[in-house]
């Protein structure tokens, strides 16, 4: 079973990385399924084994980023956590190291012709995290509120495509420090939130 399982991912994993090179060569909607297994050497029977169509694997890929975008920023922390903002260093936005890594994905940010709604993705996920994980420690009495939040998202996205459109200009360590230096202006820290599950325990 542990083999078959390796091998699904390895082979859904195969056409995804040929879907985004396709994607960056040709435009989202000039993209087919007979394209895709063709770039991955597989056969129409095997995609059709795992996606319905083209919009299932888009969605099945955007999901993918999206949880791991998640998963990657709330990694090195832990609930309850209290983290001062001039204690935090060049790993503390280990976002910033992951979308480095998958620059064929996130390099799809720059097409004009892409993967729908792929622009929102990243400034959503960024403010669910903020939303649901971190409660700030701050002098502003707006900087916990949706708003807030929302604009700080949106800040740290813009950021981030700007450093994409300059070809990764600055390296992680670099852009990590200049997020911070903006976070400094705003917060003097923050406290990573306890679960609902977790709170009501506590009861």
């Amino acid at each position: 079973m542990e083999n078959q399982s390796r091998r699904i991912v390895r082979t859904k994993s195969h056409l995804k990385t040929a879907f985004i090179e396709l994607i960056e060569e040709k435009g989202y909607s000039h993209v087919t399924v007979t394209d895709i297994v063709k770039r991955a050497l597989y056969n129409r029977t095997t995609f059709y084994h795992y996606y319905i169509d083209k919009q299932h694997i888009t969605e099945e890929l955007q999901n993918e980023m999206v949880e791991a975008i998640k998963k990657t920023s709330m990694d090195k922390y832990q609930e309850g956590d209290q983290i001062q903002v001039s204690s935090m260093g060049p790993h503390s936005f280990e976002l910033i190291y992951f979308i480095e890594q998958n620059k064929n994905y996130f390099n799809l940010l720059l097409k004009a012709d892409t993967i729908p709604n792929m622009h929102h993705d990243l400034p959503n996920a960024i403010y669910q995290i903020l939303d649901e994980q971190f409660e700030f420690v701050s002098d502003m009495p707006t900087m916990n509120t949706p708003a807030h939040k929302r604009y700080m998202a949106h800040g740290t996205s813009g950021l981030i495509v700007e450093w994409i459109k300059n070809g990764y200009d600055l390296t992680p360590e670099m852009l990590s420090k200049e997020l911070i230096n903006i976070l400094q202006t705003m917060a003097k820290g923050f406290v990573v939130k306890k679960s609902d599950r977790k709170k009501e325990n506590e009861w």
